[in-house]
């Protein structure tokens, strides 16, 4: 297998360097402005919608760019599926590249691999180096129109003829995001999604890693083949180095260019483009800054599919050794280390480490963390890391949230007012939160009916297949309160604290206890016995009837442990997943979000 792919990799960067060659003695044809290579998934994965949308989109693009000969764009295209090739070499014939298309024939299996590996000699040609406009420098980008489902591609003989349904391997996956990332250090991949189920995680991931790539929607594709065009504009304003300032932004564009009237996408554009102006930098100056960077472990970075993503909850896992490092509360996760398995992770409290998740150089298939769906509680902060939002009142970045209604997570609250969002399509930006009075983001209600969504859709959309397995395997170790046997562990201990578990539907007006039912009204959550005598220091919960109810002795304890240690801390309570916010004066059950009020009773 290792040499099936050791084989394929050389037969593939060998016909790269040969059609580079081949570019290269085209000159004459090519275009003076940026360089663009669409890489064409026209695999039978796709079906026969897909292929509609991804024609209409590499259309609508070569349309905008024949209106606006003075940046002269250069397109290249590769197609991917029953044959993988150079289909046309970079040039500007915008019409004739849009009729060649017609002899492409749909179906065949999806080699994605191979045609980005196709890819590397062209990106890389010293003709085809980055396009000066003004101070920016664009780089060479590719524009990738895919369901993002790549198949083997060790059959490198270039033909891909079966028209059967094939599904892609994690293998698969891992190849096609290895060979990305590398080309994406210097230059931006676009990501345009088509077809019936496109595979949305590897497709954020391959444009999230890349330098400045984004995904691009299909209705958007017009819009972006303005890109050049902005940039172009952008130029001309008098910012040497990022600038979040929309209105300096807006005054500089009224004072250069007060005879001309800009759309609102085109503002937005303009804007995203001063904002990051970093991402316009000589390739030299690059190599630079990554060289300087070499030892210094960077936040905010998202390197590996398998781990978590950025702005995912999580909580002690199967394999937790840290003590109370985490307060027995949640975190969020806010980086990769450079050394796969291992994630960086900030706890509610504030307190940062790294943690394992799941294969690493010196362990195996170890998880000192687990995906959770707690939200962050506040108290008396206004935003925090881990907290879910979405654009606010003074929003000014058009659709970078991926479009109105849409939430993100906080990664990073900066003391000028600054945060660090991470949305749901893989985009991370700066954001003013409160300075000057200016709001471009709105905290969410982390129990209202989208949050709670959201944080379920990213445990189910987990990238590990394997997590939901490791987390039943954790569970299982750990018996039924009920029967006994688990009842009493020592709070202190290493062992994970917040677990998982399955959930037991207690009967109102009923508990259980040694497998029998007893007639006799007492709480939801169950407790050591039928009588109970208050503790100096009780909590107790109330139900639905108005009842206080005290909780078990245990549970107290480790409570009042808490409380003792933070009074506005968040405890996780393992009988039917409830979770107590003592800041709140409320508990809430995980899984039916219904909440009861708390209180603490001093004898």
């Amino acid at each position: 297998m290792a040499q099936d792919l050791i084989h394929a990799e050389q037969y593939w960067k060998t016909q790269a360097a040969i059609e580079a060659e081949k570019n290269f003695g085209q000159i004459y044809q090519h275009g003076r402005g940026p360089c663009n290579i669409f890489i064409l998934d026209t695999s039978l994965s796709l079906g026969e919608e897909g292929f509609g949308q991804l024609k209409g989109a590499f259309f609508a693009i070569l349309d905008e760019y024949a209106k606006h000969p003075e940046i002269d764009e250069n397109v290249a295209v590769i197609i991917c599926g029953r044959h993988t090739k150079f289909h046309r070499y970079y040039s500007n014939q915008y019409e004739d590249i849009k009729h060649s298309l017609d002899n492409v024939e749909f179906g065949g299996s999806s080699p994605l691999t191979a045609a980005f590996l196709l890819s590397i000699e062209t990106l890389g040609c010293k003709a085809e180096q980055s396009h000066r406009i003004g101070d920016f420098h664009v780089h060479p980008r590719i524009i990738f129109i895919s369901d993002g489902k790549p198949t083997d591609f060790t059959d490198f003989t270039g033909s891909y003829t079966e028209d059967r349904p094939q599904c892609e391997t994690e293998r698969d996956v891992d190849h096609l995001l290895q060979v990305t990332r590398s080309i994406g250090k210097k230059n931006p991949i676009f990501c345009i999604p088509v077809g019936r189920n496109p595979n949305m995680t590897s497709l954020e991931f391959i444009s999230a890693q890349s330098r400045g790539g984004k995904i691009v929607c299909v209705s958007e594709a017009r819009q972006f083949a303005k890109y050049s065009h902005n940039i172009e504009t952008a130029s001309m304003l008098s910012f040497k180095y990022d600038n979040n300032d929309r209105e300096r932004i807006l005054t500089s564009l009224a004072c250069k260019f007060p005879e001309r009237v800009f759309t609102e996408m085109d503002l937005n554009d303009i804007i995203e483009i001063c904002s990051r102006k970093s991402l316009y930098l000589p390739v030299s100056e690059q190599e630079d800054e990554e060289e300087e960077d070499d030892d210094v472990e960077k936040l905010f970075v998202e390197r590996y599919p398998q781990l978590p993503r950025l702005g995912s909850r999580v909580k002690r896992g199967r394999d937790w050794i840290y003590d109370n490092r985490d307060n027995y509360g949640p975190g969020t996760v806010v980086g990769h280390l450079r050394e796969e398995g291992w994630v960086i992770v900030e706890w509610d409290t504030g307190f940062k480490f790294h943690y394992r998740f799941g294969s690493t150089q010196k362990f195996s298939n170890k998880y000192d963390i687990q995906l959770c769906n707690e939200p962050r509680i506040l108290g008396k902060e206004l935003i925090a890391t881990g907290c879910l939002v979405t654009r606010g009142k003074d929003w000014a970045w058009g659709n970078q949230d991926g479009g109105a209604g849409n939430i993100g997570t906080v990664l990073s609250v900066e003391g000028s007012g600054q945060v660090l969002v991470r949305w749901q399509h893989g985009l991370t930006n700066m954001y003013t939160f409160g300075t000057n009075g200016r709001f471009e983001l709105d905290v969410s209600d982390p129990f209202s009916p989208k949050a709670v969504k959201f944080l379920e859709d990213q445990m189910r959309n987990a990238p590990l297949d394997s997590v939901g397995e490791v987390q039943a395997d954790y569970n299982d170790g750990f018996k039924n309160i009920s029967d006994g046997t688990s009842a009493k562990r020592d709070m202190e201990f290493e062992k994970p604290v917040s677990v998982n578990r399955s959930i037991l539907h207690v009967t109102r007006g009923k508990y259980f206890k040694n497998n029998s039912v007893v007639e006799k009204p007492t709480s939801d959550i169950e407790t050591d016995g039928p009588s109970f005598s208050f503790a100096v220091n009780q909590w107790c919960w109330k139900d639905c009837e108005g009842n206080w109810n005290p909780y078990s002795r245990e549970v107290n304890e480790r409570i009042n442990k808490c409380y003792k240690r933070d009074p506005k801390s968040t405890v996780i309570v393992n009988i039917q997943d409830q979770s107590v916010v003592m800041a709140k004066n409320r508990q809430i059950n995980q899984t039916t979000r219904d909440i009861s009020e708390i209180k603490l009773v001093t004898n």
